[in-house]
C-alpha cells in the first residue's frame, strides 16, 4: 500500500513539473488553424461524420418504428374494450 501511495505521489509531482515546464511552450495560432483545418478536412472525420449521420438517422428511424408500434397497440387495446 506505501508503495503504490509513494508512486502515485512521484507521479503527481511529475505531472506538475510537466506541467510547469510546458506551461510557457504555446504553437502559434498559425499552426494551430491549419491543423484544424487539415484535421477537419481529413478523410477520417469525413468517415466519421458519415458515420455519426447514418446512427442518428437508423436511430430516428428506430424510435419511429417504437413509437408507431405502440400507438398501434394501444389503439388497438382501446378499440378491443369499447367493442366489449
Amino acid at each position: 500500500m506505501k508503495i503504490a501511495e509513494d508512486l502515485e505521489a512521484d507521479l503527481s509531482g511529475f505531472e506538475q513539473r510537466l506541467a510547469q515546464q510546458l506551461e510557457h511552450n504555446v504553437p502559434d495560432s498559425f499552426f494551430v488553424q491549419d491543423l484544424k483545418q487539415r484535421l477537419v478536412s481529413s478523410q477520417v472525420f469525413k468517415r466519421r461524420r458519415e458515420i455519426g449521420a447514418t446512427v442518428v438517422a437508423c436511430l430516428a428511424l428506430l424510435f419511429t418504428a417504437t413509437l408507431v408500434f405502440s400507438l398501434s397497440q394501444l389503439i388497438h387495446k382501446t378499440r378491443k374494450s369499447i367493442s366489449r
